[in-house]
């Protein structure tokens, strides 16, 4: 993901730079601009998914730019920072579509937890072939990742790979996974697994090593123990009561 800071103060790109936990959620390119032409440039070129923009800059000011941003077909979330209080500042935030709008002394929380509401609904609006309900953006990211879990649970998963592919953190992915399904992302895929190999161990034909590489172990002694610590039997003694 990339993220731009428009500001024509140095330090106050600098202090955004370090406040904003960028690697946490996947921001791998972070551009400046010191005023809004600058940024219609880098934002032309670049797309990034996310912009920081402050409001009053020299020859093109923030008003302009999310004037330009809104009219465009530009995806991005923007965030203003400002540091005005200012009704007219706000009513052409809220007017343009801005995502919030932060006030100047930035607070290094509020900033990360806006940024990760920032990318969580984008990552919803834009994600291929998904819902795109901005109402229950978490949820139906949640119900992507649950999604992405029972096609792939064969697979070696880990939780960078999902914080990478739905471009969240994975801290985030873990707690709100959690909420939502009363289980950590390991036991719901070790639960799919051992259903899944519930269904397999009814043919009797295969053999408990195919079974356990269908559904994700290359170890036929750890597929038993974690079988049989789930089900309370082995999975020979589980087929032999299916007869």
């Amino acid at each position: 993901m990339k993220a731009i800071i428009v500001d024509d103060e140095k330090h106050v790109r600098e202090g955004l730079m370090l406040l904003a936990d960028w690697s946490r959620f996947g921001i791998k390119t972070i551009m400046e601009a010191v005023d809004g032409n600058e940024a219609v440039k880098l934002i032309t070129e670049h797309r990034p998914e996310i912009i920081f923009t402050d409001m009053r800059m020299p020859k093109r000011d923030g008003i302009s730019l999310l004037k330009w941003i809104h009219s465009s077909d530009i995806s991005s979330k923007t965030i203003v920072v400002s540091g005005y209080d200012d009704f007219e500042y706000m009513r052409n935030a809220i007017c343009y579509k801005s995502f919030d709008y932060i006030l100047k002394p930035i607070d290094p929380e509020i900033l990360n937890e806006t940024l990760e509401r920032a990318i969580t609904e984008w990552n919803q609006q834009t994600y291929p072939g998904k819902p795109q309900q901005d109402d229950c953006g978490e949820k139906n990211v949640m119900q992507q990742i649950e999604e992405f879990l029972l096609e792939s649970y064969n697979k070696d998963i880990n939780l960078q790979e999902i914080a990478d592919r739905f471009y969240l953190s994975r801290e985030y992915i873990s707690r709100k996974f959690k909420q939502e399904y009363q289980a950590t992302i390991t036991d719901f895929i070790t639960n799919i697994r051992m259903e899944k190999a519930k269904e397999l161990l009814q043919n009797p034909k295969l053999k408990i090593y195919e079974i356990a590489f269908r559904v994700g172990y290359q170890d036929e002694k750890y597929f038993s123990k974690v079988f049989k610590k789930t089900a309370g039997i082995s999975p020979n003694e589980y087929r032999s009561s299916l007869i």
